[in-house]
């Protein structure tokens, strides 16, 4: 690789070079590498590196990429797409992409073995490809299926670890301009669960994402749903400006900044220059043709008021956010918004005093996470449907314009996380704290309302429809890693039983280290995550008290550098476990199934996404006598069609006659099954039928009835 000094001139605060004919970057080659440096008076040499790069292809802390995306979006394959949204805008008098009818969230790196961009749009094309032949679909290929919109969580680039973590190292430094450099490289390969962002870079795609190393994959995938078979499918970005990880400090200049906050730095959104970075980073991510943006904790979005000594919401910001217009195809468009925000978080009482609707009360179009898909819900307690009855009726209300279901990145993960020992687990749900798991998250009764019945846009999570367990995993650094790793204790109690344990193709790396039994592994790890809270982190102390247990653990001799092994042996571990196609042969088929129709159903049905008509309701069998029997009924008022909702959401079995509650079936022979979780055979909305714990059904009239 031949090496550059390019004349570069200093204008105010910006440093410009012109340079003709570089080489550029595009679908099939590399691109020439650039970065500025800068030497001080005493000889010192600083790199600074461009954060707003196309192309970063050997991650945050090597040179970017000149890449010509002008040229990769340019023949771009799905302008039909943008012809029929252009209809659309002119229809509503609005270049605002409309939502979606349903989400599936995906985390790229674990939904397939290769973990990449590319890979997951391979299994989306050969998922449409079935689908547009009448073939069969395999297992996975339902996860995918039945959904208009797909919501990836972050896929720009994210911390690493610096000792590690080298995927561009120069061999020798250059001496004069053309001298020839020898750089050795390495194919990134980071771990993270997406929200350690350093904010640097973010206009670009992660690199351990993508299998060729070059970002037109992501155009890939979009233009591979944009053409899907059974319909135009949107696709999402997470997106995280809430905060930085504190490794951006290392990269940008400090007026980025505004202090510390609990998950890293605050970002200095009152400054100009700061904000108008941003706000080009989001224009960029939507002229790759992103048909919406998913902004992660809004409400962390805030600035600090020196003359009321008070921190405010910057929502004026999320407004500017919201108006950014981009291009594809020849078609301007706004995106699709949705907004995590919880204000007033982080107040002692936000849980209850939320609404939830903020920020669409001020732009009134966005979306925003509804109450029963936040990180504190808890479907596997007993009596959740019965607490989190005032959330629901809040839905039956004002829903439509919230993103709801009950699985997720956040509520799965705290699930794990949870002490099974205090929690009051509903045992009905399975014989096992891991059938307990993947039936809270992963229930066909709760599916049935969130997606056949109640108003929003149901979001369902892949990991959990896939029976694949979920924990945050990262490998990203060594600051925090044997504490995230202790936070996690429980989820060999939640996610692990023996069998797995035992099983020759998981957790090598701990039995490599020692560990025997699942047993002896939980008490290791729920006393490692008891000494990390009571010692403060202080790993030297902990491997002190690690060492002084009696009966000593099956791995013994700790000490900080073994806390830090074991942490690396674990997080590569649970890459391996977490991965959704490690799971496919313990794939249940017939729930599988299920969901799917239960989505095909909301498809056919895209007004159940409205707030409940005058006529419309949701009730609960009272008294409960042991279980939580929920039951409503919703008409289209401009087609006439009416259906019926019935489901044991949690408790014992309980046998039911549709017609014993207040529904308004005149002509009981008018009305049909639409769908019915697995197991539940009836045929007529008269007869009785008998529900055991998530059983239900939805029963339907055709339509001008």
């Amino acid at each position: 690789m031949s090496y550059h000094m390019l004349p570069s001139t200093k204008t105010g605060d910006f440093i410009i070079a012109v340079v003709d004919q570089i080489k550029v970057g595009n679908e099939s080659d590399f691109g020439a590498f650039y970065q500025f440096v800068t030497t001080d008076k005493e000889g010192n040499k600083r790199v600074i590196r461009d954060p707003m790069a196309w192309s970063l292809p050997y991650g945050i802390y090597a040179p970017a990429e000149v890449y010509d995306i002008n040229s990769v979006l340019k023949n771009r394959k799905d302008h039909a797409y943008y012809r029929s949204l252009e209809q659309i805008f002119r229809k509503n008098g609005d270049n605002r992409i409309p939502p979606s009818t349903n989400l599936l969230e995906i985390h790229t790196g674990l939904s397939t073995n290769e973990g990449t961009i590319h890979e997951l749009a391979m299994r989306f094309q050969q998922t449409g490809i079935n689908i547009q032949k009448d073939l069969p679909l395999t297992t996975f290929q339902t996860y995918l299926a039945g959904f208009d919109g797909v919501e990836l969580m972050p896929i720009e680039p994210v911390i690493q670890n610096t000792e590690h973590h080298k995927f561009w190292t120069q061999v020798h430094e250059p001496g004069e301009s053309t001298d020839e450099l020898t750089i050795h490289l390495r194919r990134p390969s980071v771990t993270n669960w997406g929200y350690d962002t350093p904010l640097y870079g973010a206009a670009s795609v992660n690199p351990s994402l993508l299998s060729t190393g070059r970002p037109h994959e992501l155009l890939q995938l979009i233009e591979t749903l944009h053409n899907f078979p059974a319909g135009p499918v949107k696709l999402l970005l997470d997106v995280v400006f809430g905060h930085a990880d504190k490794q951006a400090q290392l990269l940008l200049p400090d007026i980025f900044f505004a202090g510390n906050n609990m998950y890293g730095l605050n970002i200095n959104f009152k400054h100009p220059l700061v904000r108008a970075i941003i706000l080009e980073i989001v224009k960029r991510k939507l002229g790759w043709g992103i048909d919406g943006l998913r902004i992660d904790a809004s409400h962390d979005i805030t600035y600090y008021d020196a003359e009321t000594d008070t921190v405010h919401i910057d929502d004026e910001f999320l407004r500017e956010m919201s108006s950014v217009e981009a291009e594809a195809a020849g078609v301007n468009f706004r995106p699709w918004m949705i907004f995590e925000d919880a204000r007033p978080w982080p107040r002692s009482d936000w849980e209850l005093a939320c609404t939830y609707r903020d920020v669409t009360f001020q732009q009134k179009h966005p979306h925003q996470w509804g109450p029963m898909i936040f990180a504190y819900n808890t479907p596997y307690t007993l009596t959740y449907w019965l607490s989190k009855w005032w959330r629901i009726r809040e839905q039956c209300r004002h829903g439509n314009k919230w993103i709801t279901g009950y699985a997720n990145h956040d509520t799965f993960r705290r699930g794990t996380q949870s002490d099974p020992s205090k929690s009051n687990v509903n045992h009905l749900l399975g014989n096992s704290l891991k059938a307990v798991m993947e039936k809270a998250y992963n229930n066909p009764s709760a599916t049935l309302l969130m997606n056949g019945f109640l108003p929003g846009v149901p979001m369902d999570f892949l990991h959990p429809l896939s029976g694949t367990p979920w924990s945050f995993i990262r490998n990203t650094d060594t600051d925090f890693s044997v504490k995230i790793t202790a936070q996690e204790a429980h989820f060999t109690e939640w996610q692990i039983t023996s069998v797995e344990f035992q099983h020759t193709r998981f957790f090598k790396k701990l039995k490599n280290l020692g560990f025997v039994t699942i047993d002896g592994f939980r008490r290791f790890a729920k006393t490692l995550q008891f000494l990390i809270n009571v010692t403060g982190n202080n790993l030297k102390l902990t491997a002190e008290l690690l060492n002084q247990f009696e009966p000593p653990f099956e791995v013994h001799d700790w000490d900080i550098k073994k806390l830090n092994h074991f942490s690396s042996c674990w997080m590569q571990d649970m890459c391996e476990y977490c991965n959704t196609d490690m799971h496919t042969e313990t794939a249940d088929t017939r729930k599988a199934i299920f969901n799917f129709h239960v989505r095909q159903f909301r498809l056919r049905n895209p007004w159940l996404n409205n707030n409940f008509g005058h006529d419309d309701f949701l009730h609960y069998k009272d008294p409960a006598e042991g279980s939580v029997i929920y039951y409503g009924y919703r008409k289209n008022e401009v087609t006439g069609k009416e259906i019926i909702f019935l489901a044991n959401m949690e408790g014992q079995a309980n046998q039911v006659t549709p017609t014993q509650f207040e529904f308004p079936i005149k002509h009981p022979k008018k009305w049909r099954v639409a769908v019915s979780t697995p197991s539940v055979r009836a045929k007529k909305i008269d007869q009785p039928l008998r529900l055991s714990i998530s059983q239900g059904i939805i029963f339907e009239t055709a339509e001008h009835d």
